[in-house]
């Protein structure tokens, strides 16, 4: 199970953001060890607002109680944050009857140190 949550900032608001999100990072990883997060913005703004996309997921797994968890930690975050956070969860493709999925690969793999 993955997590993804959009919102908007103003364009304006971007150093503020960044900010925030360096003190953000620090909390989620003592607060929940182990979980993969990835903020990615739309290449192009609208109406002077950008477009955040929070990604998070586990090694392990985010049952109900850690999404939960981690939602309560994100829900007044960012505060230059302009309108509410969508938030959708999705889970892996898996086969079902005689369909077959084809196992998951990453396409584009960051240099391992």
């Amino acid at each position: 199970m993955e997590l993804y949550i959009y919102y908007r900032i103003g364009e304006g608001d971007a150093a503020a953001f960044a900010a925030e999100l360096d003190e953000l990072v620090p909390v989620l990883a003592a607060r929940f060890p182990g979980l993969h997060s990835r903020w990615l913005q739309r290449p192009q703004s609208r109406d002077g607002m950008l477009t955040i996309m929070e990604i998070h997921r586990h090694p392990d797994g985010l049952g109900e109680a850690l999404v939960t968890d981690i939602l309560t930690v994100l829900s007044p975050w960012p505060s230059v944050r302009a309108g509410p956070r969508h938030v959708e969860v999705f889970t892996a493709l898996t086969a079902d009857n005689d369909t077959t999925v084809p196992p998951c690969h990453d396409v584009h793999r960051p240099p391992r140190d």
